[in-house]
């Protein structure tokens, strides 16, 4: 592993600002497409976190919960406004941070500046409702914060996370002590001392890092934590359930899953196969939404997995820093020979690789961690590679007969955060998207998330919602208050 000049060196922001300690909890930032050295991140203590939270709901219970919610509202647009006026930097960090594409993550900072400015919009639409028990008696509900709550990011998209944890929480009236993803760890502090410059008090947006192991246990057993939101894998999620129920708070979820994308006999493959294509290599494949399981009717299956496997080699595997790179790295070596060993077993079960199956190491590339688009054909059910989440740019083609055949597979898998479907006969496509176990389904579209609209999975993709009314929801918890207003009526033990 080379070493270079370090960019940043961090540690902490709590309700005193940014804190560096001096001590020897610092785990190194790589650079993933070079393997040089960039950053330093402060695993966070316990202690540390003590005093974080504690601060947190001072800030909490003096200031943040009582502060008009148009006024949050302003401050959170101010937030997005910085982030938008700081795109390039923000972009620069995470390229070196995460090893995306530069125009993926230029995208990525948009969708935050959008997530953030649509929460803004946002903070005083939270309505309560009104009943009438009975006679003589008033009965209203209203809608409020937790306090302090915990967001548990990944490394794949830190500007949009961000965005997706404090922009609900914080325009409802929580405090949120953010948790960086340690590999990755950066972007996510700049786009949090920029809340800070906005003019969102100290204490109101919080960021700690540390490994998942070690810094995630203290976080979701932390007695001054009310809700946990965690977006990762689903081992972690069930360790997360077992950790916030030590509380008994709520807890959100995405973690991730192992998409279909259904192309039926009249899909327009001029459109489909790109945009499938896409679907599996975008982020290196590090991507939750990925379509990577791609049902083809038989009829088109051998001319589907020929132009998919010659589009997949056509794909230009360079630094995320240059223009025409088509596809970066993978976060960690570590992570691209997970993906490999996941790949060649799915080899070993009887799958066919007609593109890629192999690490890209070659010039410039030697010391990052890249990764060859891969396609495999061949591939049964019960294969790893129709089983697991790679997490990487692997795409297995299966055929099927008909659409009913096509859905049962489909719906085989424990995930079920999204799918695809891809065609143009209506009744086909109404069929699939009632019947399909996803948290969203795109119909001849994919990866089309906005802010108004909630994304969330079923199954073993998690609970919960992010983006849209719902997620903001999520941030609230409904208080119900009586109010009887007779002047006469019997009273007991008289």
């Amino acid at each position: 592993m080379a070493s270079s000049t370090i960019l940043r060196r961090v540690g902490f922001i709590g309700a005193k600002g940014a804190v560096v300690p001096r001590s020897d909890h610092y785990l190194p930032v790589l650079n993933p497409a070079t393997g040089e050295t960039i950053g330093e991140a402060y695993e966070v203590q316990a202690d540390d976190l003590d005093e974080i939270v504690e601060q947190a709901r001072t800030v909490y219970e003096s200031t943040w919960r009582t502060t008009a919610p148009d006024v949050r509202g302003e401050l959170v647009r101010a937030w997005a406004d910085l982030v938008r006026a700081h795109r390039d930097e923000l972009a620069d960090l995470e390229v070196a941070d995460v090893g995306n594409l530069r125009a993926e993550t230029m995208g990525d900072v948009d969708a935050c500046v959008r997530v953030l400015t649509y929460y803004a919009g946002m903070a005083d639409k939270l309505e309560g409702r009104s009943y009438a028990p009975y006679p003589g008696r008033v009965a209203y509900g209203v809608n409020e914060p937790y306090g302090v709550v915990a967001g548990i990011n990944p490394y794949n998209a830190n500007a949009v996370f961000v965005a997706y944890k404090a922009g609900p929480a914080v325009v409802a009236g929580n405090c949120i002590v953010l948790k960086a993803p340690d590999v990755a760890p950066l972007s996510t502090f700049r786009i949090v001392e920029l809340a800070l410059k906005a003019g969102i008090p100290p204490g109101v947006v919080n960021v700690v890092t540390g490994r998942g192991q070690v810094t995630g246990p203290l976080l979701t057993q932390h007695p001054g934590i009310g809700l946990v939101a965690f977006t990762g894998g689903p081992e972690a999620g069930r360790a997360v359930i077992r950790q916030s129920a030590r509380n008994i708070v709520p807890v959100n979820l995405e973690l991730g899953g192992k998409s279909p994308a259904i192309l039926l006999k009249d899909a327009d493959l001029r459109l489909a196969l790109p945009s499938v294509l896409h679907s599996n290599f975008v982020k290196s494949g590090q991507s939750c939404v990925a379509g990577s399981r791609i049902f083809v009717h038989g009829s088109m299956y051998a001319q589907v997995c020929d132009e998919l496997a010659s589009r997949a080699a056509a794909v230009k595997v360079g630094q995320p820093t240059n223009p025409a790179s088509q596809m970066g790295t993978l976060i960690t070596q570590r992570h691209r020979d997970h993906v490999d060993v996941l790949v060649q077993g799915a080899i070993s079960h009887g799958a066919t690789c007609l593109a890629g199956g192999a690490p890209v190491t070659t010039g410039d590339l030697e010391g990052g961690a890249f990764y060859a688009p891969t396609v495999l054909v061949d591939v049964t059910d019960d294969n790893p590679a129709a089983t697991t989440e790679a997490f990487g740019p692997m795409a297995s083609v299966l055929p099927y007969t008909d659409v009913d055949e096509a859905l049962f597979r489909a719906n085989s898998s424990p995930f079920g955060l999204s799918a695809q479907v891809w065609g143009n006969d209506a009744s086909q496509i109404q069929h699939l998207v009632q019947n399909l176990s996803a948290g969203t389904v795109w119909v001849n579209a994919y990866r089309a998330i906005h802010p108004t609209v909630p994304f969330g999975g079923m199954k073993e993709s998690g609970y919960g919602r992010e983006n849209g009314f719902e997620a903001l929801r999520l941030y609230t918890q409904s208080k119900a208050v009586v109010w009887d207003l007779s002047t006469e009526r019997p009273l007991p033990y008289t």
